[in-house]
């Protein structure tokens, strides 16, 4: 059975961007401002996706290099939805993941640890990302004593019902 995506409007900071939403998943996309490199066979619209319970945002960036073309960045970010708005908030630790068999990179923690430091983020919140990167980690790129050359689950199998879904107002 074919479900069909509900329309959302994704905030990234204060710029409104359409997406949509199927379940605890949703796309959205944004066109890359002129003047920032863009890989030549990309195109300036960039879809990103939000397991929308699990604090994370995937994406395959087109400003990527050829060489790079079909890795993932990720991003745990803090996501409050209401109604049909979806605002998403970095919280600054990032992981870039390449094809199966080559070691995944985790960006960004002295950052986090900057805005705890600052007040930016609360204790409460840097547990809160913190947990959410381990268990981004152990679900989709380590498993329980995984030690093969696939990822267990990535990308995820459940960004299936966005993935290639038209988005409309783009």
């Amino acid at each position: 059975m074919e479900v069909t995506p509900e329309r959302v409007t994704v905030l990234r900071g204060d710029v409104p961007c359409p997406g949509v939403r199927v379940g605890r998943v949703a796309a959205y996309e944004f066109d890359i401002p002129e003047g920032i490199y863009v890989r030549p066979d990309a195109g300036r619209r960039q879809r990103a996706f939000l397991l929308l319970d699990e604090s994370v945002q995937l994406n395959q960036p087109v400003v990527f290099k050829p060489e790079r073309a079909g890795w993932w960045y990720i991003d745990l970010v803090e996501i409050r939805e209401s109604g049909d708005m979806i605002r998403v908030t970095d919280h600054y630790v990032d992981f870039i993941v390449g094809p199966p068999g080559r070691p995944y990179r985790v960006l960004d923690l002295h950052e986090l640890g900057e805005a705890l430091t600052s007040g930016e983020l609360t204790t409460r919140q840097v547990a809160h990302i913190l947990a959410a990167a381990q268990a981004f980690a152990d679900k989709y790129l380590q498993g329980e004593e995984h030690y093969g050359q696939q990822w267990p689950d990535f990308p995820p199998a459940a960004l299936a019902p966005v993935r290639e879904v038209d988005i409309p107002g783009c």
